[in-house]
């Protein structure tokens, strides 16, 4: 494991020390997805302790830029529904995506990688600056946010869960919230 480590470590910084040599978005994901660490530019913080944390940039990106991965524990959707049952309340951090036929990624165990900190945002909301997408990196299918505009120093990354509204109970409260302000209103 240190010699793996040793090895790993080397190849980071002679990345780090490249980065006059602009690497590709998709070279970029490749060698982040492979070495299993989140890049230099990100920042996990609390919010409030009702979103919880996100993740904010500490220096610039540029549209179409490799953010990051969204790692966790790869499960069949059947498990997936068996553990969204018994979180009931509380934060799900389970992905479904479809890479030969139907897969799933939970990711309530990842603490050290900030792909599970990433917050929703509609996306017709302008606060929503980031956009999944599946790669397959070496015939293993990685779910990666990439910049879908240019993003600034200290702005949050956000991106469309793309769930129903339904699943999603931050978006049904505003929808209610909004319904009931416009019948007071009429």
């Amino acid at each position: 494991m240190g010699l793996r480590f040793s090895k790993l470590l080397k190849s980071i910084l002679e990345q780090q020390s490249k980065k006059k040599q602009r690497l590709s978005p998709a070279e970029n994901l490749k060698f982040w997805c492979e070495s299993g660490l989140d890049q230099d530019g990100f920042q996990k913080k609390l919010i409030d302790r009702k979103i919880g944390f996100g993740v904010f940039t500490t220096q610039q990106f540029s549209k179409g830029s490799f953010l990051l991965e969204y790692v966790g524990e790869r499960i069949t959707p059947e498990e997936a529904e068996e553990r969204e049952k018994r979180k009931k309340r509380g934060h799900c951090y389970v992905y479904y995506f479809k890479w030969n036929g139907m897969r799933c990624i939970d990711a309530s165990e990842s603490f050290q990688r900030l792909g599970r900190y990433v917050n929703d945002a509609a996306l017709d909301d302008p606060e929503n600056n980031a956009v999944m997408k599946l790669k397959v990196v070496n015939n293993y299918p990685r779910l990666c946010l990439f910049a879908r505009r240019n993003i600034k120093k200290g702005e949050e990354i956000r991106y469309d869960y793309g769930d129903s509204i339904e699943n999603l109970s931050w978006r049904h409260q505003s929808l209610i919230m909004m319904q009931m302000m416009m019948t007071h209103l009429s």
